[in-house]
């Protein structure tokens, strides 16, 4: 098994009421935009904004519900307010949920 062969885990995890997705923040970014999974399984997200008043968080919320086409009323933190690394909980049907998300992950 080559280098090339070994894939990061998924960012995703089934909820019973929606998705987990975990990401990792970089705030105070030159380009915003959502980057690769990185090798313990976080989406890259970066901001603009300074980390600080939740306004990283705010528009990272902002970013992750443009990129996967889902209303940001949709997305709950539920790890790493004063962390690079979060965690949020996208409510709906888990499984078309996940299918969804899959599908545009990068």
């Amino acid at each position: 098994m080559s280098a090339t062969d070994v894939r990061a885990p998924s960012p995703l995890a089934p909820a019973a009421d929606g998705v987990f997705l975990s990401v990792r923040v970089t705030p105070r970014a030159r380009r915003r935009g959502i980057g690769a999974v990185d090798a313990e399984g976080a989406l890259a997200v970066a901001v603009g904004a300074p980390p600080e008043d939740g306004k990283a968080t705010a528009e990272t919320v902002e970013l992750l519900a443009a990129h996967f086409g889902l209303p940001k009323r949709a997305f709950a933190l539920t790890q790493g307010a004063a962390s690079r690394r979060k965690r949020f909980k996208i409510a709906g049907v888990p499984d078309a949920l996940m299918e969804t998300m899959k599908a545009k992950l990068p």
